[in-house]
């Protein structure tokens, strides 16, 4: 059995619609699985996606659930910590988005843009953009004497995803999680 969380701050979709009486259910629960449409949904947020956002960490999905676009939880408005436990017996598809993601890395010889072409603060700004998102804007620098154009860095939708990943500690599963499997709610305040 593997234990995984969802956090869902104030006012958030599933903090309204109880899971444990309807499960989890992507938003397009019919929409055809593929590489790029987890790029999607990971780097993009996509409202058509097949897959819903888990995470093996309690502290990443208490992060979630504290702070939203609504506004940050509180004792009269709580957030939630979603508990779910799947298992192998194919019941729910659990996906590692960095695997899935991981295929559909260009060959850095290509004539793409390899994952970014920016300073080592780069990553800094993918990974947290509303504290360090300056590093986002900074001019990529040009060898001396080629005439090249100070610009923003290129990001790689795969970079982006992967990063996001690997910060949330995110494990998607494909299809609707039955409410059966969802175990516990925890109710988290700051």
């Amino acid at each position: 059995m593997t234990i995984l969380y969802r956090g869902d701050r104030p006012g958030n979709w599933w903090h309204v619609n109880n899971p444990k009486d309807s499960g989890f259910v992507p938003s397009s629960p019919g929409g055809w699985p593929s590489e790029s449409r987890i790029i999607d949904h990971i780097a993009a947020g996509s409202v058509t996606s097949p897959y819903v956002s888990f995470t093996r960490s309690f502290s990443v999905a208490r992060q979630y659930a504290l702070v939203g676009k609504t506004g940050f939880a509180s004792t009269s408005r709580p957030g939630y910590v979603w508990e779910i436990e799947v298992s192998a017996d194919n019941v729910c598809k659990v996906i590692d988005p960095v695997i899935e993601i991981a295929r559909t890395l260009p060959n850095p010889e290509s004539s793409l843009s390899y994952q970014h072409d920016g300073s080592p603060g780069f990553l800094l700004g993918v990974v947290d953009p509303h504290h360090m998102g300056h590093y986002l804007k900074q001019l990529r620098s040009v060898p001396p004497g080629t005439g090249g154009t100070p610009r923003p860095a290129n990001l790689s939708p795969q970079l982006e995803a992967l990063v996001r990943t690997l910060r949330d500690a995110e494990i998607l599963v494909q299809g609707a999680v039955p409410a059966a499997l969802v175990r516990n709610r925890i109710e988290v305040i700051p």
